[in-house]
C-alpha cells in the first residue's frame, strides 16, 4: 500500500517539475513583454517628453507596476542621490537588486544590463537610438520565443510526467 502511494508521489512530482519548467517559459515571456514595455516607454518619455533622464524614469514609473514600477523608481532615486557615479554602474545595480535573474537568459539580462551604459552619457538622439536598437533586439527575442513556446512547453511537460514515470519504474 505505501509502496504503491509512494510511486504515485514520484509520478505526481515529475509532472510537477515538468509543469514548473513549462511555467517558467512562460514567465520569461511576461518579463521580456515587460522589458520591451519599459523600452518603448523610456522612449516616448525621452522622445516626445524632451525630457532629462531622471524624469524619464520617474514619468515612466507611472505608466508600470509592480517590480518594474519600483525598478525605475530606484533607479531614478540613485541618480538624484549618488551623483557623478557611472549611471552605467547604477542601472546594473537596481536592475540586478530588483530582477535578479527573472527568468531571462543571460544575453537576455545583459541587454537589460547594457541598456544603462547606453544611456548615461549620450545625446538624446543618440539615445533615442540605442533604445530603439534595444526595441528591436527584445522584439526579436519575443518572436524567436513565442514560435517556440508551444513546443517547448508541451515537451517539458512531458518529460516532466517521463522523469515520473522512470523514477516510479526504478523504485518498483
Amino acid at each position: 500500500m505505501l509502496k504503491t502511494i509512494g510511486l504515485c508521489v514520484m509520478v505526481i512530482s515529475g509532472a510537477g517539475f515538468g509543469l514548473a519548467l513549462s511555467g517558467e517559459l512562460s514567465r520569461r515571456k511576461r518579463h521580456l513583454e515587460k522589458l520591451l514595455q519599459m523600452t518603448i516607454l523610456l522612449k516616448g518619455e525621452i522622445r516626445y517628453g524632451n525630457t532629462s533622464l531622471y524624469d524619464a524614469f520617474t514619468g515612466a514609473a507611472g505608466k508600470l507596476d509592480g517590480k518594474y514600477r519600483e525598478f525605475f523608481l530606484n533607479t531614478a532615486e540613485m541618480m538624484q542621490t549618488r551623483k557623478g557615479e557611472n549611471f552605467g554602474d547604477l542601472f546594473r545595480s537596481c536592475a540586478e537588486k530588483t530582477f535578479g535573474t527573472a527568468g531571462l537568459t543571460p544575453e537576455e539580462r545583459e541587454k537589460l544590463y547594457s541598456l544603462g551604459d547606453r544611456l548615461g552619457y549620450l545625446g538624446m538622439d543618440m539615445q533615442l537610438k540605442q533604445l530603439e536598437m534595444l526595441e528591436r533586439e527584445l522584439e526579436y527575442s519575443l518572436g524567436e520565443l513565442q514560435k517556440e513556446l508551444p513546443e517547448k512547453k508541451k515537451l517539458c511537460r512531458s518529460l516532466g510526467m517521463l522523469l515520473g514515470i522512470f523514477m516510479a519504474v526504478l523504485a518498483a
